[in-house]
C-alpha cells in the first residue's frame, strides 16, 4: 500500500512539474533572449562592407502628418485637418455658425432676387450682416409658396429687402442667416 502511495505521489508531482513548465514557456511577459555576443548589434551585421542603399529605408508609418490623415484614399483637406494646416478650415473656424451658407444654388438665388424684385416689400435701411441679431420689432417679410417649394431650407426664413442686398432672417430669434445680392 506503501508502494501505490508513494507512486500515485510521483505521479502527481511530475504532471504539475509538466503543466508548470508549460506555463513558463507560454508566458508573453518573458524577454527575448540577449545578444550573446554583447551589447552591440548582432556579428551577422557587423561583417564587412555594406553597399549603400542595401537596406531600404523605412516608409513612414504615421497615420497622421501635421493633422492629415496619410493613408492612401483619404480626402486632402478635410473638416479634420486642424485651422493652422488647412486654410479652408481657418476660414470656417473664423465664421459665426449662424453665417454659414444656406446651402441655396445660384438658380434659387436668382429666384429669390427675381421673386423680391416683383413684390412690393418696401425698401429697408437696415444695415446687418449674416450672424448678427435683430431687434424683434424689425419687420421682416414671407416668401412666396413657389420659392419656398423650389428652396425647402427657407421654410422657417423670411427676408428683409434692403439697397442692394436680400437679407435671409431666421424668424423665430431674428438672427440674419444670409445674403444675396439685389443685383
Amino acid at each position: 500500500m506503501i508502494a501505490r502511495l508513494s507512486l500515485s505521489a510521483l505521479a502527481l508531482f511530475a504532471s504539475l512539474g509538466i503543466a508548470a513548465a508549460q506555463q513558463q514557456a507560454n508566458d508573453p511577459n518573458q524577454q527575448a533572449p540577449a545578444n550573446p555576443q554583447g551589447d552591440g548589434p548582432f556579428k551577422s551585421q557587423q561583417g564587412g562592407k555594406e553597399e549603400p542603399g542595401s537596406h531600404p529605408a523605412a516608409a513612414s508609418t504615421e497615420v497622421l502628418v501635421d493633422g492629415k490623415l496619410a493613408v492612401p484614399g483619404a480626402p486632402a483637406d478635410s473638416q479634420t485637418v486642424p485651422s493652422k494646416v488647412s486654410e479652408r478650415n481657418a476660414k470656417l473656424d473664423a465664421t459665426p455658425i449662424m453665417a454659414l451658407p444656406l446651402g441655396l444654388s445660384d438658380e434659387q438665388k436668382r429666384r429669390i432676387v427675381q421673386s423680391v424684385a416683383k413684390s412690393n416689400v418696401p425698401v429697408s435701411g437696415l444695415s446687418a450682416k449674416p450672424a448678427d441679431l435683430l431687434p424683434a420689432t424689425t419687420e421682416v417679410s414671407d416668401f412666396p409658396a413657389d420659392v419656398k417649394a423650389d428652396a425647402p431650407v427657407l421654410s422657417d426664413i423670411q427676408f428683409i429687402r434692403t439697397k442692394d442686398q436680400i437679407l435671409l432672417v431666421r424668424a423665430p430669434n431674428m438672427v440674419v442667416t444670409g445674403a444675396i445680392a439685389a443685383e
